[in-house]
């Protein structure tokens, strides 16, 4: 019979002895059990059922049962204790969040600041250029030369000029004129064993095949000056199975200068025709397909094409005067393969600046040899001449005489 003040408690194990164990670590010898069964249970769907033994006892006075309460007093207050302890982390993980992100906003905000004031400084320094400088970058804007270019030009004026003499702008521009004229190389003329083998390369459109018959007209009249009227003996050979009507341009032009035209898809022709001719020819002009210079496969089978064991060309890489810096950029460095000699600036007439050509030719460090302008192949063409491409300078102040005489012939 249970009292009023008693209360019932239960507790399981795999036997009485286990269970008087339990209790013995709970209240020591402070209870009383008041029943005991058996009771069978399956653990699974397919296991078989375990024999549990279930005691129900009573605390015998109420200092166990307060130890008891105590014990179940401490560990919910333990329980408040890591609840406590897991709300203080959280906040203070969140404020570590919060100050870290308010660091990294504040880091922020001190290299937006120092960014902008560095981007401050620059414009400074950039309204802060002498008045000649400025003018001086003007000019070389407007005559398209590159940025890189005109930053070599303003370094060497700096490094040069004082601020007093920054003031004599006709100075500086007279000294500018002279770099610009200096940046330029032209190609020294080579003497060749006949025959002398012409071939052109470059990308569609530049108007190689005019270019060459005018390399032809040039190399006639020269070669009758030199040799008292008498004519030479020259041959055309086109490897363009690209455009249509290039073989017929030639043969146009052949008959016109009784030459023969050659026609070579293979570097078996070109081999063939070449062995063919090398004995009774003065020169041989070869004119290629135009590529994009972005066309690697194409410029490549073009190359193995040109490759004559004996035939010793030179190679002139055809451009046009118009083409923009990158542009110029991407094709002498494409073509850099053909191992090309100097650079033909073709249809100069076309366009109005030189500088994109100048600056290109200057930071990829090639010669010139000829420019074309117009359609006419018994005049358009000029050997290159640095004075010819300063005295186009748009709206620089050149001294003809002192050009003439610092880089004529």
């Amino acid at each position: 019979m249970v009292s009023d003040n008693e209360i019932e408690y239960r507790i399981e194990g795999d036997s009485i002895d286990e269970c008087k164990k339990k209790l013995y670590d709970l209240y020591g010898k402070d209870y009383l059990i008041k029943d005991r069964k058996v009771e069978f249970r399956r653990a699974g769907l397919f296991k078989k059922q375990k024999a549990v033994t279930v005691v129900t006892y009573v605390v015998n006075h109420q200092k166990s049962y307060n130890m008891n309460k105590d014990s179940f007093d401490r560990r919910d207050e333990e329980e408040q204790l890591q609840r406590n302890r897991d709300e203080i982390l959280q906040k203070q993980s969140a404020k570590l969040m919060s100050s870290q992100m308010i660091q990294m906003n504040n880091t922020l905000e001190e290299f937006k600041k120092d960014m902008n004031a560095k981007l401050q400084n620059l414009a400074i320094a950039a309204n802060e250029k002498h008045d000649s400088i400025k003018k001086i970058d003007d000019l070389l804007e407007q005559n398209a030369f590159s940025f890189s270019y005109i930053n070599m030009i303003e370094e060497k004026i700096r490094n040069e000029f004082s601020l007093e003499q920054l003031d004599n702008y006709d100075l500086v521009e007279r000294r500018v004129v002279d770099w610009i004229g200096e940046s330029i190389s032209i190609v020294k003329q080579a003497h060749f064993r006949p025959p002398h083998v012409y071939i052109l390369v470059g990308p569609t459109g530049v108007g190689k095949t005019t270019t060459l018959v005018k390399l032809a007209v040039q190399f006639v009249r020269e070669y009758a000056q030199n040799q008292n009227g008498q004519r030479p003996n020259i041959c055309f050979i086109t490897t363009d199975a690209m455009r249509v009507g290039a073989m017929e341009q030639l043969e146009r032009w052949g008959k016109h200068m009784s030459s023969r035209v050659y026609k070579a898809e293979r570097t078996e022709d070109l081999k063939s025709i070449y062995e063919e001719n090398r004995d009774s020819m003065d020169a041989i002009f070869i004119d290629t397909s135009g590529f994009s210079p972005k066309d690697a496969t194409h410029l490549a089978q073009m190359k193995l094409l040109l490759e004559v064991p004996g035939m010793n060309p030179d190679i002139y890489l055809t451009v046009m005067a118009s083409t923009k810096v990158r542009d110029l950029q991407n094709i002498m460095q494409n073509y850099e393969p053909f191992g090309y000699n100097s650079v033909i600036v073709t249809k100069c007439d076309e366009s109005e600046q030189l500088g994109n050509v100048i600056s290109v030719l200057y930071e990829k460090h090639k010669s010139v040899s000829y420019v074309t302008h117009g359609q006419v192949a018994s005049r358009d063409i000029d050997k290159a001449d640095i004075v010819n491409f300063l005295i186009r300078l748009e709206n620089f102040k050149v001294d003809r005489v002192h050009i003439e005489d610092k880089f004529g012939e």
